[in-house]
C-alpha cells in the first residue's frame, strides 16, 4: 500500500437522525481529532460495529514523518485511539470488527518514505480497552510487504491481503505477488498463492462469504512489463487453495473492493484507466461473472453488499468544472441508480498525485447491519488535507 493523498471541501455539520423519514439523509460528520503537530491526514478504513460504535482508520502526518492514526465514533464525537509504539513511518488501512471487543487492523511500514529498509505489514487488535500489535509471519529478507484489505468472518477466521515484493535492484523488476495471510488457530500464517496463475500483480481487498467461499481483488500487469495498465485480478479460496478466477476485464482495469451479498452472489468495484478513467463493476451470480452498466464518469473505491437487490458502490466523479465530488449508486436487483449526497463538491486538487484514492471524497465504506445505516470516509483539502466522515441514516 503506498500514501494516499486526495482533497474536497470540509464543513462541520451536525449528525441528523431522521426519525420516520421516508428518504435517509447524507450528513458530514464533525471533524476527527487530530495530534497535535499533524500536518495533514487522510482515512483508508471504516468499520461499523453499531450507530454508537464506529472505528476508520488511516494515517497522519508531519513534515518529515507518517504516523497511524485511529479513530472511535461513540454516538456523539470522536476520539483518537491510544495505540502501541509502531515501526517508523507506519500507516493503517484495512480495518474490520466481529464486536465492541474484538476489532481488527492492517498497515504497513511505507517504504517510498522510509527506503533504506523492506516494509513490514502491521496488524493491530482491540479487546475492548487497549489495542496491541499482533505478530505476523517472518517474511523473507530483501522483500517489501504491504497488508491493504481485511475481513475478519469470525474470532478464528480472518484474512489480510496485500503484495509482496522483491527489494533486488534488477532490471527488468521483479514482479510483484499477490500476498494473502490467514487468521486461526489464534494466530496469523501466510497463504500460497499460484504465482504461475496470477503473474505480477497485487490484491486490495477481501470478502468471505463462508470458510470455502473467500473473494480477494486487486489487479495484475498488462500486457507490457513496462506498462501501468492493468488487468483486474480476482480470486478465489475454496477452503484448500487459492486460484486465480478468469473474470473478463478489459485492460486498464483495476479492482479496488468486493463484496459478498449472499450465497454465490459477488460484486467487485473499480476503475477501467485507459486515455481517462470511469467506473466499472462485476456482478457474480448463476455461476458467471459479468459486468453491470454504473455511471461512466466515477471512480469506485468501495462496495458494500446488504442483500442481493441493496448494494451500494461508492467513489468520486469529476465535475465539468473540474471538481471532485462524493459519487454513490444504489443496485435495486435490477439497475445501478446514482444518488446525489447533497454535499458540497471538493474544490482544490493539491496533493493530487495520481495513486489510487487520489482526490477522493469516498475511499471506503461500511453499513449497520440491524439498520441500514451507511458510513463512509474519505479526505478533503484545502487548506490541508483532513479526514471526512459522512453518514447515511
Amino acid at each position: 500500500m503506498k500514501i494516499r493523498m486526495a482533497g474536497a471541501a470540509v464543513a462541520t455539520l451536525a449528525l441528523v437522525a431522521a426519525a420516520g423519514a421516508a428518504t435517509p439523509k447524507w450528513n458530514l460528520l464533525p471533524a476527527v481529532p487530530l495530534p497535535a503537530g499533524a500536518s495533514s491526514s487522510q482515512l483508508q478504513g471504516v468499520t461499523v460495529v453499531s450507530p454508537q460504535d464506529v472505528w476508520t482508520a488511516g494515517a497522519w502526518w508531519d513534515k518529515t514523518d507518517v504516523h497511524p492514526l485511529m479513530t472511535h465514533w461513540d454516538g456523539a464525537g470522536w476520539k483518537t485511539a491510544d495505540l502501541p509504539a509502531l515501526p517508523h513511518d507506519t500507516y493503517l488501512g484495512g480495518v474490520d470488527a466481529l464486536g465492541r471487543s474484538d476489532v481488527w487492523a492492517v498497515g504497513s511500514t511505507d517504504t517510498s518514505v522510509a527506503a533504506s529498509s523492506p516494509g513490514a505489514p502491521s496488524v493491530l487488535h482491540y479487546d475492548g480497552s487497549s489495542w496491541q500489535t499482533v505478530p505476523t509471519p517472518a517474511f523473507p529478507a530483501a522483500t517489501d510487504n504491504d497488508l491493504d484489505g481485511l475481513d475478519m468472518r469470525t474470532p478464528d477466521d480472518g484474512w489480510a491481503v496485500g503484495e509482496t515484493s522483491s527489494t533486488t535492484l534488477t532490471l527488468p523488476p521483479p514482479p510483484k505477488q499477490p500476498l494473502i495471510l490467514h487468521w486461526q488457530g489464534g494466530k496469523w500464517s501466510g497463504s500460497a498463492v499460484p504465482k504461475s496463475a496470477v503473474g505480477s500483480g497485487g490484491l486490495v481487498a477481501v470478502a468471505a462469504a463462508s470458510a470455502d467461499d473467500v473473494w480477494a481483488v486487486g489487479s495484475r500487469a498488462g500486457l507490457s512489463p513496462v506498462s501501468r495498465l492493468t488487468f483486474g485480478l480476482v480470486m478465489h479460496f475454496d477452503g484448500s487453495t487459492w486460484s486465480a478466477v478468469n473474470v473478463p476485464t478489459p485492460l486498464g482495469t483495476s479492482l479496488n473492493a468486493v463484496a459478498v451479498a449472499g450465497p454465490g452472489d459477488v460484486w467487485a468495484a473499480g476503475e477501467i484507466c485507459v486515455s481517462g478513467c470511469r467506473g466499472a463493476v462485476w456482478h457474480l451470480t448463476a455461476g458467471v461473472w459479468q459486468q453491470v452498466p454504473t455511471s461512466a464518469a466515477a471512480d469506485l473505491l468501495a462496495v458494500v453488499a446488504q442483500a442481493p437487490d441493496d448494494v451500494w458502490v461508492l467513489g468520486y466523479s469529476q465535475l465539468l468544472s473540474g471538481d471532485k465530488a462524493d459519487h454513490v449508486e444504489h443496485w435495486d436487483g435490477k439497475q445501478f441508480t446514482a444518488e446525489d449526497t447533497g454535499l458540497p463538491p471538493m474544490t482544490g486538487t493539491i496533493g493530487n498525485n495520481g495513486e489510487l484514492g487520489s482526490a477522493t471524497p469516498i475511499f471506503a465504506a461500511d453499513n449497520d447491519a440491524a439498520s441500514g445505516e451507511l458510513w463512509a470516509v474519505g479526505w478533503s483539502n484545502p487548506p490541508s488535507i483532513t479526514p471526512r466522515v459522512i453518514h447515511r441514516g
